[in-house]
């Protein structure tokens, strides 16, 4: 269920429902922190977007290490999910819940 929390609802769904809605979080929190250590330390910012990048394939990677090739499909569903869910959110939810089911035997729980 770890696997279905983390992976599928967090780094699929809410990745995507945040490409949707126009605002990308972690590029937010990535600016300010590379705004206040360039402040500090001109020229360094590019350490945090560094490590946002090496983040993110650290995510996928979780994610197929808990999940597999099954796993991805259904993180990458909730993906879709997320990113249609303002236009047709009763398509979103159905992808949604078929990628939990998905997810649910992915997981090397």
């Amino acid at each position: 269920m770890k696997f279905v929390r983390t992976c599928v609802v967090g780094l699929g769904f809410l990745s995507g429902f945040w490409i949707a809605v126009g605002v990308d979080p972690e590029a937010v929190i990535t600016n300010a922190f590379a705004q206040a250590l360039n402040s500090i330390s001109p020229g360094s910012g590019v350490y945090i977007w560094l490590a946002s990048f090496v983040g993110t394939i650290f995510s996928i990677i979780v994610a197929y290490a808990l999940g597999g090739g099954l796993g991805l499909i259904a993180v990458g569903i909730a993906f879709i999910s997320g990113i249609i869910f303002l236009n047709s959110t009763g398509w979103a939810l159905l992808l949604l819940a078929v990628a939990i089911i998905i997810g649910m035997f992915a997981s090397n729980e």
